[in-house]
This record gives C-alpha cells, sequence and structure tokens, in this order.
C-alpha cells in the first residue's frame, strides 16, 4: 500500500495473495505465518521498488493474521480444522476450504480499512468507504478461487493417476 496512492483508489478485483494465506494456513499450519508476513511486506519491494513503510508493516501483519483469526472464530463455533473425515472442517474439502476463505476474506477487508481509514492512507475524515470493503472482499475470495480453481485443475491428473503405473 502505498501512501501516495489516489483517495478514489478501491482495491483490487480479483487479489490472488489470499489465497497463498488461505492454503499455507490451513495446509502448514501456523508455523507458516513469518513466511507469510516476509512475503507480504517483501512483495512491493521486489516487484514495485517499494521500501514498507510502518504502516505498510502493520496492515501486511494484520492480512496476514485474518486466516488464523477465521480459524480461531470457526473453532471457538465448533468448526475446527482437522484431518479426517469426521472433523467440522477437513482439508480436503473445497466446500470447507471455501468457507475459510470467504471468512478470513471478510475480517480482511473490515480490519485493513479500518486501519487505512485510521491511518487516513485512503480515507478522509476517517470514515471507510463500503464499497472499497466489499471490493476486498470480492478481491480476496475471486482471486483464492482463482487459485485454487487452477491448482485443482493442474494437480488433479496427478491426485487421479492409479497407484500401480509407474509411468
Amino acid at each position: 500500500m502505498q501512501a501516495n496512492l489516489n483517495p478514489s483508489w478501491d482495491g483490487s478485483l480479483i487479489y490472488l495473495p489470499h489465497a497463498a494465506r488461505v492454503l499455507c494456513l490451513v495446509y502448514f499450519g501456523y508455523k507458516s505465518i513469518p513466511a507469510l508476513y516476509l512475503a507480504e511486506i517483501s512483495g512491493p519491494l521486489v516487484f514495485g521498488s517499494v521500501i514498507p513503510d510502518p504502516q505498510m508493516l502493520f496492515l501486511a501483519m494484520v492480512s496476514v493474521l485474518s486466516v488464523p483469526f477465521a480459524l480461531f472464530v470457526l473453532s471457538i463455533m465448533g468448526f475446527s480444522l482437522g484431518h479426517t473425515r469426521q472433523s467440522p472442517l477437513n482439508k480436503r474439502n473445497y466446500r470447507h476450504i471455501a468457507l475459510i476463505v470467504i471468512v478470513s476474506a471478510m475480517f480482511n477487508a473490515l480490519l485493513v480499512n479500518l486501519v487505512l481509514a485510521e491511518f487516513d492512507v485512503n480515507y478522509f475524515g476517517k470514515t471507510p468507504d463500503v464499497i472499497q470493503v466489499a471490493r476486498f472482499f470480492v478481491g480476496d475470495i475471486l482471486g483464492a478461487a482463482t487459485v485454487i480453481v487452477v491448482l485443482a485443475v493442474t494437480f488433479r491428473p496427478l491426485i487421479s493417476r492409479p497407484k500401480g503405473n509407474s509411468d
């Protein structure tokens, strides 16, 4: 996030990194948080030569922690992430992954935009814009859905291949 952006900036319509946050935390656990945070803060530096400022560092932490917060809230509601088919949230079920994507996208959109409003980066008068929150929410969901569909199509032949076949 750059502080010199136009105040009418609305966020991405398809934001692919949210899929990385969700998939890494679901499949690799909480130990992936430091790597996700480093990726979040180093991405703008590598691809845009933007040096992260303290606001950007805090926003990156809020974004990365939106997924563990969603998992925590789902766990409190009785939907803990597990490894078996009987688990309320199963890693192999795309519907469960979609639920985690949606809940974490909601937290990310709300929390990041509240922080942006507090820092007066994109908002004047500390008033969050509902349209921008919605664009963050939709962008995270569409980005994660895009990545998950591409991964499912790409890896389906590898997963469904018969075990006895040694091509």
